[in-house]
């Protein structure tokens, strides 16, 4: 789009008149006019004036994203692996802020800043003033729901890590604006919705509720309860997911599976009941077969909504992770050597891809 009619739109989606701009601006509205018209365009000086007025970056008044932004995406995703490596937090941090300075108007990155924040506790005053600074800019002047409402999640469980009560207010604030459930708009989607998209929302409700539910009964499950409660909530947040994946491959979805699994298992072995627990033991051992699986990975369940479901790194790492988790439970021990064997199968198949 050429500057003259970015600016113009601009301007619009701002509600503002030339004579408001060019007020705000310290410059004639003949020459907000010019520029519109292609006739004369902005000093130089003004750019940066223009770029804040417009709530937008220097480069996307010139679609710049479109010629410079995969190869930077790129060096960027580089520099935040080798940051990642050294294991420094602060250095990845600082990397996401000067990302955000580049380009404010791609609120996307807002959220991962925080997750990195909420993740490595980085809660002290200064680096929680500055995500709690992001949060009220992305609150004025994102128009994306579904963006808006993840940085309120974060920021909600950042603030509540403070001792400030001014920050432990702040995250009460974020928790109101998160939509409640049940004035969710998806209720009224077959309203405006044609139907294959409307079947494609239903289909992603149950995904969202199942995972809410699922999380919600794990947290009744208290550190002081016998054994046998505790397995009774486990068994209950695990067959919403036996529902949802149907024995099918789940991939991004099965890591909440398996870790109810690993809870059931360590749990009977507590209880006594090793046949019990060789069950739930080899039931996680027959999801991770199906990541070892090609064709197995082409046959999931009707009620996942994603046609191609997501195979991240992260979802690889985190099913590692329940098995390092059953190696690391005492009461899983005497299963020792056949999650070492599929672990290490884990990890070959894993190497040689």
């Amino acid at each position: 789009m050429e500057l003259k009619n970015k600016l113009k739109e601009l301007r619009a989606i701002g509600g503002m008149t030339q004579e408001e701009v060019a007020n705000r601006l310290g410059v004639s509205s003949q020459t907000v006019s010019k520029w519109e018209r292609g006739l004369l365009y902005p000093d130089i000086a003004l750019l940066p004036k223009i770029a804040l007025l417009f709530k937008c970056s220097i480069d996307s008044l010139f679609d710049m994203e479109l010629v410079w932004g995969i190869e930077h995406r790129r060096e960027f995703e580089e520099r935040l692996h080798a940051l990642h490596e050294q294991r420094d937090w602060e250095g990845v941090y600082q990397a996401w802020l000067r990302e955000i300075e580049l380009n404010p108007d791609h609120y996307e990155n807002y959220p991962d800043v925080m997750l990195h924040v909420l993740r490595k506790g980085l809660w002290d005053e200064k680096h929680v003033k500055q995500m709690i600074s992001l949060a009220d800019h992305a609150e004025r002047s994102c128009t994306k729901d579904d963006v808006r409402n993840e940085i309120f999640r974060l920021m909600l469980q950042i603030c509540a890590t403070s001792d400030d009560r001014e920050i432990r207010k702040k995250g009460e604030y974020y928790h109101r604006k998160l939509p409640k459930l049940r004035h969710s708009r998806e209720i009224y989607a077959k309203f405006v919705m044609e139907d294959e998209e409307y079947r494609k929302q239903l289909l992603e409700n149950i995904l969202y509720l199942t995972d809410l539910t699922e999380c919600s009964i794990r947290q009744l499950i208290l550190p002081e309860m016998q054994p046998t409660e505790k397995l009774f909530y486990y068994q209950k947040a695990a067959s919403l997911y036996e529902t949802l994946l149907d024995g099918k491959y789940g991939g991004f979805y099965d890591p909440a599976l398996l870790h109810d699994y690993l809870q059931i298992a360590s749990l009977y072995m507590e209880l006594g009941q090793k046949e019990q627990a060789d069950e739930y033991v080899h039931r996680i051992f027959s999801i991770l077969e199906k990541h070892l699986n090609d064709e197995e990975k082409a046959n999931t369940s009707k009620l996942l909504y994603f046609s191609h479901l997501p195979n991240t790194a992260s979802t690889e790492e985190n099913c590692k992770k329940i098995l390092q988790g059953m190696l690391n439970t005492p009461s899983l021990a005497p299963f020792k050597q056949d999650v070492s064997d599929m672990l290490q199968r884990w990890k070959e198949h894993h190497q040689n891809k």
